[in-house]
């Protein structure tokens, strides 16, 4: 009911190399992104709006992550046991260390923690007040394997996921630059197609690049992300590069 009713804004995207997941292969590296959330919620409340339409509640283990998140607001993942007073993360309940406190942090009796808008630093305050929330999602996985793009589809397909279809909003926010150092090839191919005299997301977005061909040239009818360009590259289909998948059993964009 709340997804009808109330609005997202993705915002930054941060962008890490951990694992794979079991259900990835050992040639694949998972992207994480981070989505705000702008509605109010308790702590609790939105930790599970979090771990049930995407991962959880974002982790920010270091300055880096910190200056990425600056202009954003809300409950991150970091909380504390009354019982014990050990500040853990949501995610996996890891012990949190080297956490990066504003002056006279944390008060006593506040066992959950915020950001705030402007500041790279951290407050915690009583989990029963309401505030806006960061989650971080793990749906997105770079395939570094050399596919042509029907190949890369069906690829995806097997692993259970989708080739990835961004909104503009995931579009204008993209990290290219950390997806270049992961991938093995200058372009990854997306889920953009030209099919039947029009080009499509294959995960339903609207496609609202003014600059696409409106007739391209003859094998020219599918689409990559380049690291370095904010423009998607229109290339033959028959081609092999890596690829991005997104897993559809969530929300993504």
């Amino acid at each position: 009911m709340e997804r009808n009713i109330y609005s997202f804004l993705l915002i930054h995207l941060l962008f890490s190399v951990i694992p794979a997941l079991q259900y990835a292969e050992a040639s694949s590296v998972i992207i994480s992104k981070v989505v705000h959330v702008r509605f109010l919620k308790t702590w609790l409340s939105a930790r599970y709006y979090c771990r049930r339409y995407y991962t959880d509640l974002v982790t920010m283990r270091n300055t880096r992550e910190a200056v990425k998140l600056a202009p954003y607001n809300g409950w991150i993942g970091l909380y504390r046991q009354a019982s014990d007073g050990v500040w853990k993360w949501s995610r996996g309940d890891e012990n949190a260390s080297n956490v990066i406190w504003d002056y006279d942090e944390p008060d006593s009796g506040e066992d959950c923690v915020l950001k705030y808008m402007s500041y790279e630093t951290l407050e915690s305050d009583n989990c029963s007040h309401l505030h806006y929330a960061l989650c971080t999602d793990d749906r997105l996985i770079l395939v570094q394997e050399m596919k042509t793009w029907e190949e890369a589809f069906q690829h995806c397909k097997k692993l259970q996921y989708n080739l990835a279809s961004f909104s503009d909003a995931d579009n204008a926010v993209l990290d290219r630059e950390t997806i270049g150092q992961s991938a093995t090839t200058d372009e990854v191919w997306v889920g953009m197609r030209f099919l039947a005299g029009e080009w499509l997301w294959m995960g339903g977005q609207t496609v609202s690049s003014s600059y696409l061909p409106h007739c391209p040239a003859h094998q020219q009818h599918c689409a990559a992300l380049v690291h370095n360009d904010t423009q998607w590259k229109i290339m033959d289909c028959a081609e092999k590069r890596n690829f991005l998948c997104y897993q559809n059993s969530k929300y993504w964009g």
